[in-house]
């Protein structure tokens, strides 16, 4: 027929190393009937040249885990021979995906530095979100400080640049919070966490790695030292995410955290000790979270009292009541928050009162809010008598 005589000819105008290629991709197709039909648009768009085309097919390909098996031949048979015409950063990616189905870890880190080595000529992102990857995937296997090395590579870059695409970004932070959950401390992956999900939302994740990073970010939220404000989570659909999960006392326990109520941190370990008990990172830090919950309830008792009209003078008693402490504690207690600039005052050790002239802001809840906007209406209407007054008392500068 005529479109096989086409065919002919095309086949006659080809290279031997064309012709390699398509020979691999005829028999694979004819190995694997399944994928005939993608084998066989691989092959139209790399006779075409169409490498845009091209770039979008294999990297809908390589995404798909029941074909992660022939993702190592297709590379070193296929892609290799065009690879230089892919968009880099797209390349990077597929380049990625096949490192991980090495099973030998040397092999794999070989290729992946290989990667990393030919990107770095051309394009820093490409680069970038290669020794992300990279890093990840020598957590995988141990090494962390190799890891550590390639990281601060990462860094180097994306701390000079602006406007680096977003999958780049998301690979930056999800490396940095996978290498943290690992070495610590807790806190930076909290941090690292938060950004990845600023750049890689838990809608666009799959639902293991939604979970996972949810509970996560909830346990390092309690037991990293320095974080002492849960608001931007607790609006985060991190924590409707526990909720409608077996770990909605996570969510809870947040929750009380953030508004320092100690009667409900009692209730809620007493309710679900086991699941706590459960998890080695809450069980060793019992002590710094009975700490961290009585400073919250301090800073948030303290809130209760800054604002126009407020007495910022407040008794030992009043805290000792509100925290749960006999009196002769709560110096030190105030003293500990000071000494975490949770608060700026004056103690005052024989009225035994702290003046309080700041307390650290924070993202407020619905009820904060409403108590701000009371004492701001208490303040307008204090300022509106005011002026009444000095009208009345001096008719003349009023006139």
């Amino acid at each position: 027929s005529a479109s096989a005589t086409s065919r002919r000819l095309i086949e006659m105008s080809h290279d031997a190393k064309t012709q390699a290629v398509i020979a691999y991709l005829r028999s694979q197709s004819e190995a694997h009937a399944e994928l005939a039909g993608e084998f066989a648009q691989m092959e139209e768009l790399y006779t075409r040249k169409l490498w845009h085309q091209l770039t979008v097919l294999l990297e809908s390909f390589v995404e798909q885990s029941a074909r992660h098996e022939l993702l190592v031949g297709l590379y070193d048979s296929f892609v290799t021979d065009f690879k230089g015409k892919l968009n880099k950063l797209a390349l990077a990616r597929i380049q990625m995906v096949v490192a991980r189905q090495y099973e030998d870890a040397d092999k794999a880190v070989f290729f992946c530095n290989a990667a990393a080595s030919e990107a770095k000529k051309d394009d820093g992102e490409a680069n970038a979100y290669i020794l992300c990857e990279l890093g990840r995937l020598l957590l995988s296997f141990d090494r962390l400080a190799e890891c550590k090395e390639r990281l601060d590579e990462a860094s180097a870059f994306m701390d000079g640049t602006a406007g680096v695409e977003v999958c780049v970004q998301a690979a930056y932070y999800r490396a940095w919070s996978a290498y943290y959950k690992i070495q610590g401390p807790a806190a930076d992956f909290y941090k690292n966490a938060l950004l990845l999900l600023a750049y890689a939302p838990l809608s666009e994740m799959s639902p293991e790695e939604a979970m996972t990073i949810s509970f996560d970010l909830g346990i390092a939220a309690l037991v990293g030292e320095k974080l002492y404000n849960f608001g931007e989570l607790l609006e985060h659909p991190v924590v409707s995410t526990l909720e409608r999960t077996e770990y909605a006392w996570l969510a809870h326990l947040l929750r009380a955290f953030n508004s320092g109520d100690i009667d409900q941190y009692e209730s809620l370990v007493a309710r679900h000790h086991k699941q706590l008990e459960a998890q080695p990172a809450l069980l060793s830090n019992t002590n710094f979270l009975k700490e961290k919950i009585t400073l919250m309830c301090l800073t948030e008792t303290l809130f209760q009292r800054i604002g126009p009209n407020a007495d910022r003078t407040v008794p030992f008693e009043h805290i000792a009541l509100a925290s749960k402490l006999p009196v002769d504690q709560v110096e030190l207690l105030l003293m500990r928050a000071l000494s975490l600039q949770l608060i700026r005052g004056v103690i005052d050790q024989v009225a035994q009162t702290i003046r309080v002239v700041w307390v650290q802001p924070r993202v407020l809840q619905l009820p904060q809010i409403a108590l701000m906007t009371e004492r701001l209406k208490s303040w307008c209407g204090t300022v509106n008598g005011q002026l009444t007054t000095l009208d009345n008392l001096t008719p003349e500068f009023a006139a």
